[in-house]
């Protein structure tokens, strides 16, 4: 399998993470990588490749890192949430520059939530998990949705042209971003 990185083919077995194909170019990076773009695709540093293809490395200097990068803040706040506050319903509601307003709409907002989700926050980070992209077909998504019986992310089966369905896992959390 080939893999075209800036100007090199890098020649690979399959099915190697993207982390450990690239390990020296993310080590070395000015800026921290984050994520990849390969044939066009935004993939995780740990998903494995398995087809010949162009990869690129995203990291936070660029408009797309820095979109990974609050989105998956967001994920996490949402996450820290549902283990301190399973019973908040959180809103995202826009983005202004770099500030995101969000809120909960069944709680009234203290600087004791506030602390207590940043100290979450920042605990799930240390652990350094992964969250792992679900692609569902909207079969497999209305089954998810009623067991669970859950609106996060519901909105992609409300669309009807939506033929995959798309929820990240992280542990016993789920949610769309």
């Amino acid at each position: 399998m080939i893999i075209k990185y800036k100007d090199k083919e890098i020649e690979l077995k399959e099915n190697e993470k993207i982390s450990d194909v690239l390990k020296s170019e993310i080590e070395n990076s000015e800026y921290q990588v984050i994520a990849a773009k390969f044939n066009n695709e935004y993939k995780n540093l740990q998903d494995e490749l398995d087809e010949d293809g162009t990869i690129e490395l995203i990291d936070i200097s660029s408009a797309e890192g820095m979109k990974v990068y609050k989105r998956t803040l967001v994920y996490i706040m949402g996450k820290a949430f549902q283990e301190c506050y399973p019973e908040s319903l959180i809103t995202v509601n826009y983005q202004l520059n770099n500030a995101m307003f969000c809120d909960i709409d069944n709680m009234k907002v203290t600087d004791e939530i506030v602390k207590t989700a940043k100290n979450k926050m920042k605990e799930i980070i240390e652990k350094d998990l992964e969250i792992k992209k679900v692609v569902m077909t909207r079969e497999e998504a209305k089954d998810f949705y009623e067991k669970e019986n859950t609106s996060r992310g519901r909105l992609q089966l409300d669309l009807k042209n939506n033929q995959e369905i798309y929820m990240y896992f992280c542990e016993n959390y789920f949610n769309y971003c």
